[in-house]
C-alpha cells in the first residue's frame, strides 16, 4: 500500500515514472536534463495512462509501486532517477560522489521493464 497525494502535472507524466517538484506547491513535472529536480514521488504504473500538463495526477509518496526501468536494475540496490528527462529509474552509480536516492529496488529487471520499488527519499555518498 502506498501513500498517494493529488498534484497538478506541469509536463507529460508517464506511468511508472518519477516526478520532481514543479514551479509551485502541489505541482509536479518530469525531471529536467540529467535527471535533475527535487524528487517528490512516482506516478504509479497501475494508472496505465500518461497525464498531460494541466491534469490532476496521483503521486505515490511512499510505499511499494511498480516503476519503469531506464537500465538494468538489481533487487536490493538503491534507485536514482536516470540521467535524462524520462523519469525512469536506474541503480545508484558506483562512481565517487553524492547521489539523491528515490528508493530501493525489490525486483531485478532489464531496461524498459516494470519492477517493484519501495519509494524512500534519501541520499548516499560513495567515497573516492
Amino acid at each position: 500500500m502506498s501513500d498517494r497525494k493529488s498534484y497538478l502535472a506541469e509536463t507529460i507524466i508517464n506511468p511508472g515514472c518519477g516526478v520532481v517538484q514543479g514551479s509551485a506547491e502541489n505541482k509536479v513535472k518530469a525531471p529536467g536534463s540529467g535527471g535533475s529536480g527535487d524528487f517528490i514521488g512516482v506516478y504509479p504504473f497501475e494508472a496505465n495512462e500518461a497525464k498531460a500538463a494541466g491534469e490532476s495526477v496521483g503521486i505515490a509518496l511512499s510505499g511499494v509501486v511498480k516503476v519503469l526501468t531506464g537500465g538494468t536494475v538489481t533487487a536490493g540496490k538503491k534507485a536514482v532517477l536516470a540521467a535524462d528527462t524520462s523519469g525512469t529509474f536506474i541503480n545508484c552509480p558506483t562512481d565517487a560522489g553524492r547521489y539523491e536516492t528515490c528508493g530501493t529496488f525489490l525486483q531485478s529487471g532489464m531496461i524498459g521493464e516494470y519492477v517493484d520499488m519501495i519509494v524512500e527519499r534519501g541520499s548516499v555518498t560513495i567515497p573516492a
